[in-house]
């Protein structure tokens, strides 16, 4: 019996008993030193409406409901995200709320057990020898290849984003030495951005990857790879769980950028872009 979906799903619940299961379902830890007459209290109900509803998902009362709740509920938050995640038609607002938040966070906590700091000091060691970056991705991977830029830009250094594929092959294939690639992949599967990286190689331009497989052709060839999680259950997710991680990282390899940068400096270019843009 999976009784933290039936509380999530709420089917063929009457308003009341919503009540009580939202409630549960928010305030858990409070649940353990909770009598009948107190929960009933805070959901605005009663003692004897919280014992019909204990019996109504099959317990003899409110004792033996609780220890089960509890004991779910711990499993339920420590699970990673999975098939127990999966958004359907029968879920009600607030479990999709909950689903999506739990989804995010414990990707972001995989990603962060995934990426190894030597990673960042390899990467930062390729940049530092570097004013220019190139950046390789298609479809929404784009957008973080912007938000990249716009960030590098306050660490000194210059980026190229082109949205055509055909423009990303030009840049390849006459980026100056001295310029990195930047490539953004989720699947690595993509033919074109594999083209470019073998070019690159043989050019001896080195390049950074941010993808969700580290088996991959793209991954062999990247002198820094940093993997990122996604969600293979959760199709419709899976992208936007991905760029969340790649964010991350990007904000990582940022932080790291901005402690070799004159702080001086810095704060001069916030001041001028203050004093002349409106954002």
């Amino acid at each position: 019996m999976n009784l933290i979906k039936e509380l999530q799903e709420q089917q063929d619940f009457s308003d009341s008993e919503r009540t009580i299961a939202t409630y549960l379902l928010q305030h858990s830890r409070l649940l353990p030193s909770m009598t009948t007459r107190q929960l009933a209290r805070e959901t605005y109900t009663s003692s004897a409406a919280i014992v019909r509803f204990c019996q109504k998902l099959g317990f003899g009362g409110y004792t033996e409901f609780r220890v089960e709740f509890l004991a779910q509920m711990m499993k339920y938050l420590e699970q990673p995200y999975g098939v127990e995640l999966s958004v359907t038609n029968q879920d009600s607002v607030h479990s999709i709320l909950d689903k999506v938040t739990r989804l995010e966070i414990d990707a972001l906590q995989e990603t962060y057990q995934m990426l190894d700091a030597k990673e960042f000091v390899r990467a930062f060691a390729i940049l530092q020898k570097t004013q220019h970056i190139d950046f390789y991705a298609m479809d929404n991977n784009l957008d973080i290849a912007n938000m990249a830029a716009s960030s590098f830009i306050m660490a000194n250094k210059c980026s190229t984003v082109h949205t055509a594929m055909t423009m990303q092959y030009l840049q390849a294939t006459g980026a100056p030495k001295e310029h990195v690639g930047f490539f953004i992949s989720r699947t690595d599967e993509n033919r074109m951005l594999i083209d470019i990286a073998h070019l690159l190689k043989l050019r001896g331009n080195p390049f950074l990857l941010i993808t969700a497989n580290q088996e991959s052709t793209l991954a062999s060839l990247a002198d820094v790879v940093f993997p990122v999680a996604s969600v293979k259950s959760m199709e419709e997710l899976g992208p936007r769980v991905f760029l969340m991680g790649a964010k991350y990282v990007m904000d990582v390899l940022f932080a790291v950028l901005m402690t070799r940068v004159d702080f001086h400096n810095a704060q001069e270019k916030e001041l001028w872009l203050s004093q002349h843009f409106h954002y």
